[in-house]
């Protein structure tokens, strides 16, 4: 009795484990049919595969699912691994009744990039040719403004230091890779648009030192002006002129018209 207790037991445990398995079968196009199927898939589950020559997608969920894949015999049946096969090594999926074909490579195009990230990663000819016609823009705009004298020569040295600069970096392209590569930057022409915001924000900040300086300076001078006024109007006061204000009587000073009124010293 107890061995039959022990038995039904042991059914009881394997019985849900086996039934949990089912077949899949790959009924789409050859091409995507097969990734599909895997998608479709629960894990551990047979994925029956027609007669014919089918890619192999979805490897990293055909080795999370540790599915196995049988096709209608290894003369009939061929799987063609993308990404190099990997999947297929796994150690639980296994491949029953079919061929594996050679992997397929990556596109030239994509390999190219691959093995010479560099030259994929060059500034773009148009991102050149706007980056040289906006520094020569302002280079000509600092040189009409201090001919008309609207800027001053210190402040025009600094715009084209700065315009020259730019204007180096989008021709010489080699420098602006070293500096896009110091900077964390993967696009070269992002590197100098960056560079440009930057060399403007410190400009910027000059001119915000300079402006609070000239600002205090204004307000001392101002300061300085009302003192003066103000002694000014004291000491006209004093010499019995109008008290206020700036304006002499015509005619000369209130000192001229005072020393007239007085009557002459007679020499004795």
């Amino acid at each position: 009795m107890r061995r039959l207790i022990g038995l039904a037991a042991c059914l009881a445990l394997v019985l849900p484990a086996t039934a949990t398995a089912a077949t899949v079968r790959v009924t789409g196009e050859k091409i995507d049919g097969l990734g599909e199927a895997i998608i479709a898939a629960e894990p551990g589950d047979t994925i029956l595969i027609p007669a014919g020559e089918y890619l192999l997608t979805e490897g990293d969920v055909l080795e999370e699912k540790d599915l196995t894949l049988r096709g209608a015999g290894e003369s009939q049946t061929t799987v063609v691994p993308s990404g190099g096969g990997d999947a297929l090594n796994d150690p639980g999926v296994r491949t029953l009744a079919l061929s594996i074909g050679a992997p397929l490579k990556p596109p030239e195009d994509v390999a190219a990039d691959v093995a010479d990230p560099e030259e994929s990663a060059s500034i773009d000819p148009k991102a050149r040719i706007i980056a040289l016609i906006a520094t020569l823009g302002i280079f000509g705009l600092v040189l009409e403004l201090v001919r008309r004298r609207r800027l001053v020569e210190r402040y025009a040295l600094l715009w084209m230091s700065a315009a020259v600069a730019m204007l180096v970096l989008s021709i010489w392209t080699g420098a602006l890779d070293i500096i896009a590569n110091l900077m964390g930057i993967a696009e070269p022409a992002n590197a100098i648009f960056s560079l440009a915001f930057g060399v403007a924000f410190l400009l910027l900040l000059n001119f915000s030192v300079v402006s609070s300086r000239l600002s205090e300076e204004s307000k001392v001078l101002a300061q300085e002006v009302a003192r003066l006024e103000q002694e000014l109007r004291l000491e006209r006061s004093l010499r019995g002129g109008e008290g206020i204000g700036f304006s002499k009587p015509p005619g000369g000073s209130a000192g001229a018209e005072d020393s007239q009124d007085e009557p002459p010293v007679r020499a004795e």
